[in-house]
């Protein structure tokens, strides 16, 4: 897997739309056409992964007690 950025978005559009984990070969494929550049797995994470993350409630477990 490669994190890619393309090289020209606008800056009102949503990061998911202009940074991109892909497979190796597809990757390859959209840095050799133009338009799209390697990036930081770092910048993939900040932006898309962990924004995801904080948008969700964390499910939290109730431990009940077995009456005896």
């Amino acid at each position: 897997m490669k994190t890619i950025i393309r090289l020209e978005f606008e800056e009102n559009q949503p990061a998911s739309s202009y940074i991109r984990r892909v497979n190796d070969t597809e990757s390859v494929r959209l840095v050799k056409e133009g338009g799209w550049k390697y990036a930081p797995k770092s910048v993939w994470k900040e932006r898309i992964r962990d924004i995801k993350k904080e948008g969700t409630p964390s499910k939290k477990k109730s431990k009940k007690k077995e009456k005896t």
